[in-house]
């Protein structure tokens, strides 16, 4: 892993049995990508690429052009672009595999996740990830499935935002089947909200800098707000859906007028919601976690989304 790039830096959080690693990155692609709510679109497709290329730059010297692929994980694994990123770097092209997976159901820090599709045309000793980590059962399920095809020895994952725990689940997994795990994460390693899908500067358990601390609070007002929100790639992928998610979020968070979240939009269709629901459905059931001024309108709004609970 080279640490220091130029235009940015790399640290080792943690290391593990198995060969298991974990670094932070930083750079401005990076805290573009994390502080900016309200980017979507071309801009935040551009700010992957950069944040990518960063990533690429900091693998260079464990790069094997010869034996790496990447397994894509669909549909938001495309906001990674990182056959561009590779092609930039190392002039190579890299080999594609594809699986689409889908989470059944989220408590917490667990998660249930189904192979829907999978084209596993490119084996290799090295497997390159671009994800969102959260409980890391997404990356496990992905890496299992091609594991009952292919022979592997290293996984890389590339994450502009994964959690510790993820880090360690997905470790643990490759460490019993004797592959070693490599994470490079974006400016901090998250803790994991109740819900399963909130990563937050501000859990007690995210390791990062004091000063990405300071900049989230006074961000969201000291809510522990996801720096990445509850469907990452939306931005791009679909951006209508991520207004809608960032509605419910003001919602959750009584931040409704507030300039972090300024895209919001209240949802037409509450069925497109459904892959999310829950990261919301505890605002039926328990205390809201934000300051609501109308508990009663928030909660008669999450009943029409939730069907009516």
């Amino acid at each position: 892993m080279i640490l220091d790039i130029g235009h940015g830096t790399a640290e080792l959080v943690e290391r593990g049995p198995g060969g298991y690693r974990l670094f932070v990155a930083h750079n401005a692609a990076l805290e573009r990508l994390l502080f900016d709510r309200n980017l979507v679109g071309p801009g935040f497709r551009l700010a992957c690429r950069a944040a990518s290329r960063r990533f690429a730059a900091h693998l260079a010297d464990e790069h094997r052009p010869d034996d790496t692929a990447e397994l894509m994980i669909l549909s938001k694994g495309v906001v990674y672009q990182l056959a561009d990123a590779v092609e930039r770097r190392h002039g190579t092209t890299l080999p594609l595999n594809l699986v689409a997976t889908s989470r059944v159901a989220v408590a917490g820090d667990a998660a249930r996740v189904e192979i829907g599709y999978a084209q596993l045309e490119a084996p290799a000793g090295t497997l390159l990830i671009g994800d969102t980590v959260a409980s890391g059962e997404t990356i496990i399920a992905a890496v299992g499935h091609y594991l009952r095809r292919h022979h592997l020895e290293r996984l890389q994952v590339v994450s502009y935002a994964g959690t510790l725990g993820g880090a360690r689940r997905i470790a643990a997994f490759c460490a019993g089947h004797g592959v070693e795990a490599t994470f490079l994460y974006g400016l901090a390693a998250f803790g994991l909200g109740r819900n399963g899908f909130d990563l937050s500067f501000l859990h007690p358990e995210t390791v990062t800098r004091r000063a990405y601390v300071e900049r989230a609070a006074r961000q969201f007002s000291g809510r522990p707000v996801s720096a990445v929100g509850w469907d990452f790639g939306s931005q791009v992928v679909c951006p209508r859906k991520y207004r809608s998610l960032c509605w419910v979020e003001a919602e959750v968070w009584d931040l409704h007028g507030a300039p972090c979240l300024a895209l919001a939009e209240e949802p037409g269709d509450w069925s497109d919601l459904a892959h999310e629901r829950a990261a919301f459905a505890h605002a039926v059931s328990g205390p809201p976690p934000g300051r609501c001024h109308d508990p009663h309108r928030r909660r008669q709004s999450f009943r029409r989304g939730l069907g009516g609970q």
